[in-house]
């Protein structure tokens, strides 16, 4: 692996099958490739800096975390994005949000390559230090401004970040940076609607906030995230909102569902090839 020192800030190089520097364009060094595509952070007072404070105190102990959490959902979400993508070998993959490299660990394709991009230093040099030999690339940036050239990817996925960000500027930007007929699959949070809520809203509103109440009592940084999750997802509509917006923006919608009754809903989506 590439040594950090050598790195400019917030950018990761990984194992790589070719040179760290060549993953996204031919030549270029990956300092030149950064100076070119400069990552513009949010507003530290909005959403998006809410977000990286949730998982700055989580990176340490997130994938044992995000279990617990989910009951092992998560673990059938992941799954679930895996069996849609179906990336052939020798694709390049963007992971939107991809945290500690979670969906690459356990279920990505070890012929595909994956950039992955996360909005919290933290957790993107977590899944570096992981050393995957499918992730060449891990940079810390915004998922509404990419630094990435048009029509780089062969697909994309991303979980859990819909719900912190305009699904329109996130539709845009993932638009933007994929191939014609690559295809995008993510899931998120959504707020309980339908026969399901009943059963839900009581995790969400009492469940995770009794994990953050037990979390700060024992002085874990891991805390905001529990005692915070529940009024975003109370406030997201993004689940209502990303079919159409995503068909505006060249896509065919491939499924679009709930999953755990509920819980997270879930999107796959095609980019038209015209």
């Amino acid at each position: 692996m590439v040594p950090l020192s050598a790195l400019p800030c917030g950018v990761f190089v990984g194992k790589a099958r070719k040179n760290p520097e060549e993953v996204l364009r031919g030549g270029d060094s990956v300092k030149e490739w950064v100076a070119r595509h400069p990552r513009k952070m949010p507003d530290s007072k909005g959403m998006g800096g809410t977000a990286r404070r949730l998982f700055q105190g989580l990176a340490a102990s997130y994938d044992r975390t995000v279990d617990i959490a989910t009951l092992y959902q998560d673990r059938y979400w992941k799954r679930w994005v895996a069996e849609q993508a179906s990336f052939g070998d020798g694709a390049l993959i963007l992971d939107l949000g991809c945290g500690t490299l979670l969906l690459e660990e356990r279920f990505g394709n070890k012929g595909c390559r994956y950039v992955g991009i996360d909005l919290t230093s933290e957790m993107a040099k977590r899944g570096w230090e992981k050393g995957l030999a499918n992730v060449p690339l891990v940079v810390n940036g915004d998922a509404v401004s990419l630094p990435f050239p048009d029509k780089t990817f062969d697909g994309a996925v991303s979980c859990y970040v819909p719900k912190y960000v305009s699904v329109a500027k996130l539709a845009d930007e993932l638009a933007r940076v994929v191939k014609p007929s690559a295809r995008i699959v993510l899931y998120d949070f959504a707020r309980p609607r339908g026969i399901s809520a009943p059963l839900l809203e009581p995790y969400i509103q009492v469940g995770l906030r009794a994990i953050g109440y037990a979390l700060r009592k024992a002085g874990s940084r891991a805390a905001f995230a529990f005692e915070r999750l529940p009024q975003i997802i109370d406030g997201t509509s993004w689940d209502s909102e990303v079919v159409e917006t995503m068909e505006n923006r060249g896509f065919e919608t491939m499924a679009a569902t709930p999953l755990t009754a509920g819980a997270v809903f879930a999107y796959c989506g095609q980019k038209r090839s015209g």
